[in-house]
């Protein structure tokens, strides 16, 4: 019996957030808690000059390296308490392979690049949704070619 692997009829392209709000590994972290707070989100993704994500902070990561250690976020710099050597995905990436990733490491979200600048991305949530969709899709698509006997 062969495998077939399975294929979204959505691009990564089409779904990933392009709107990211990425933050510089010099910066304290009261401004990476201000930047979260303001724009309602858990993580930053941490670039370089360049544009290239070179690790990602979280709320969490603030918390537990930060805050319960009784240090001050005015003086401790994002690169101190990030995620190095992150995982990120190209833009021409599977979904299906964006989710694999995603098991594989045990995390929620990804950045994605094209030819190593940051252009977006995409977490599990959004993947979940699109995979309801085409799901929802497939079972109209069976009623309604079904016949009732």
């Amino acid at each position: 019996m062969s495998k077939t692997l399975i294929r979204s009829t959505k691009s990564l392209k089409e779904i990933l957030n392009r709107d990211v709000i990425v933050i510089s590994p010099s910066a304290p972290i009261s401004e990476a808690s201000y930047l979260m707070m303001r724009e309602e989100i858990g993580s930053l993704v941490v670039v370089d000059d360049d544009n290239f994500p070179i690790g990602i902070i979280t709320d969490r990561d603030m918390v537990v390296s930060v805050i319960a250690e009784g240090s001050n976020p005015e003086e401790t710099v994002v690169e101190e308490v990030m995620t190095k050597n992150i995982v990120y995905v190209e833009e021409d990436t599977d979904l299906m392979d964006i989710l694999s990733t995603l098991s594989e490491y045990s995390i929620r979200r990804i950045p994605v690049t094209n030819n190593g600048k940051l252009t977006g991305i995409i977490s599990v949530d959004d993947l979940i949704v699109v995979i309801a969709t085409e799901l929802a899709e497939l079972a109209a698509a069976i009623s309604t070619k079904s016949k009732v006997l």
